[in-house]
C-alpha cells in the first residue's frame, strides 16, 4: 500500500515539473528569439563566442529549431505548432469581459474541457504548478506542528471559491478588464516566471503567492484549493458529470479511514463516492486497504466454501 501511495505521488510530481520545465523551456526560448542585441554585443565583445551552444544547437537541428519557435505562452494561453490551448477560466473570463464570442478562443479552451468532462478536475491534481508550491506549504506546516508550534486551522466555507467565480465574473463584466486572472496561481506563476527570465526582475504576483503559502501554513491547510480558487470552482463544475470517476464499494469498506489524511480537499471517501470536488489524485484508491475505492468495481471477494 505505500509503495502505491509513494507510485501516485512520484508520478503526480514529475507531471508537474515537467510541465514547469516546459514553460521554463518556453520562456527562455521566447526571450533567445527576441533578443534582438544578440548580435551588436558580439561586435562589442571581443570575448563573446560566435555562437552560444543554444544557437548552434538549434542551427544543427532544425526539427528542434522548429518545433521551439512553434512553442509560446503559457497556462493561461499555450501556443503549440499552431495549436492554441487555453486555461478555461481565462476563456469565461475573457467573454464576460470583452462581452463577445470569439470562435478561435472558445476552441482553445475545448480541449481542457474535455479533460474535465472525461477525468473531472485533474488540471488541479497533476497540471497546476502551483501545486508543488502548496504542497511545500503543507509540509512546512506539518514540520512547525511536529516541532511544537500549536497552529490553529480555521473553517473556510467550501462554497466560498464558487462565490470568487461568480464575483470575478460580475466585476469582469462590469469593468471589461480581468480580475480573476490577477490572483489565479497558475497564471501568476507564468507570468512571473515569463517576466524574470525577460526583464530579471519579479513583481506583485510573487507577493501575492507567498501570501497564500503563509496563510495555509499559519492558518489552514490546502486552504485556496480546496476553498478559494476560482479555477477550482470552475473545473469542480465542469467536472461534476465526468466519465471517469472514484467509487466507494461500501460491501468492501470497513471505514478504517485510511483513506481521508491522504485526501488534499478533506473529502470522506469512506462514507460516499467522492462528488465534483475530487481532482481524481488516486491517492484515496492508493491508500485504502481493502480495495473499497475503485474506478470500477473490483473484482468479488471468493465466498470461503462450507464443509
Amino acid at each position: 500500500m505505500k509503495f502505491s501511495i509513494t507510485l501516485t505521488r512520484v508520478s503526480r510530481r514529475l507531471v508537474q515539473i515537467s510541465v514547469i520545465l516546459l514553460l521554463i523551456l518556453a520562456a527562455k526560448d521566447s526571450a533567445f528569439r527576441q533578443d534582438a542585441l544578440r548580435d551588436s554585443r558580439r561586435l562589442q565583445d571581443a570575448f563573446s563566442p560566435d555562437q552560444s551552444r543554444y544557437e548552434s544547437l538549434l542551427e544543427s537541428h532544425s526539427g528542434l529549431d522548429k518545433t521551439l519557435n512553434g512553442l509560446r505562452g503559457n497556462l493561461w494561453y499555450f501556443d503549440v505548432g499552431g495549436v492554441a490551448i487555453a486555461d478555461d477560466l481565462a476563456v469565461l473570463e475573457y467573454v464576460f469581459a470583452s462581452h463577445r464570442l470569439t470562435i478561435s478562443f472558445l476552441l482553445a479552451g475545448i480541449w481542457i474541457l474535455l479533460l474535465c468532462l472525461g477525468c473531472g478536475r485533474v488540471f488541479c491534481s497533476y497540471l497546476c504548478p502551483a501545486a508543488l508550491l502548496f504542497d511545500f506549504g503543507r509540509l512546512v506546516r506539518k514540520g512547525l506542528i511536529r516541532v511544537g508550534f500549536d497552529l490553529p486551522e480555521k473553517v473556510i466555507p467550501r462554497f466560498t471559491k464558487y462565490l470568487m467565480l461568480g464575483v470575478g465574473l460580475a466585476l469582469a463584466w462590469v469593468t471589461g478588464r480581468y480580475t480573476l486572472a490577477w490572483i489565479y496561481p497558475p497564471r501568476l506563476i507564468c507570468v512571473e516566471l515569463d517576466h524574470y527570465i525577460l526583464e530579471g526582475t519579479l513583481r506583485f504576483g510573487v507577493v501575492f503567492l507567498l501570501g497564500i503559502v503563509l496563510l495555509e501554513v499559519l492558518v489552514l491547510p490546502r486552504a485556496w484549493c480546496t476553498h478559494l480558487c476560482p479555477g477550482g470552482a470552475l473545473y469542480s463544475l465542469l467536472g461534476s458529470r465526468r466519465l471517469l470517476r472514484i467509487k466507494l464499494h461500501e460491501d468492501r469498506c470497513t471505514h478504517c479511514g485510511a483513506c481521508r489524511p491522504v485526501c488534499p480537499y478533506d473529502l470522506r471517501p469512506d462514507e460516499a463516492s467522492p462528488g465534483m470536488e475530487c481532482d481524481n489524485c488516486v491517492r484515496c484508491i492508493a491508500a485504502c486497504p481493502e480495495d473499497a475505492l475503485a474506478y470500477r468495481r473490483p473484482r468479488a471477494i471468493p465466498k470461503e466454501s462450507t464443509p
